[in-house]
């Protein structure tokens, strides 16, 4: 029974490192999403800006459908 148990404390602690380590990859991903996210919005803006210094003052009004 004694073995059992031990067997079951290993599985639990080796699971629980598991799932911290899982837990800072998300956290990174979640990041490097943010950092993305940002960056992509920012070069939005300059192509808009370089669309209309072309001359094609018409700036899209609204977001594409996928939006």
């Amino acid at each position: 029974m004694d073995n059992n148990i031990e067997k079951v404390e290993i599985k639990i602690s080796y699971l629980e490192n598991q799932v911290k380590d899982l837990n800072e990859v998300v956290v990174n991903q979640m990041k490097d999403i943010d950092a993305l996210s940002i960056q992509l919005l920012k070069l939005e803006q300059k192509v808009l800006d370089l669309i209309e210094e072309a001359g094609d003052g018409d700036r899209p009004s609204r977001k594409p459908p996928h939006y």
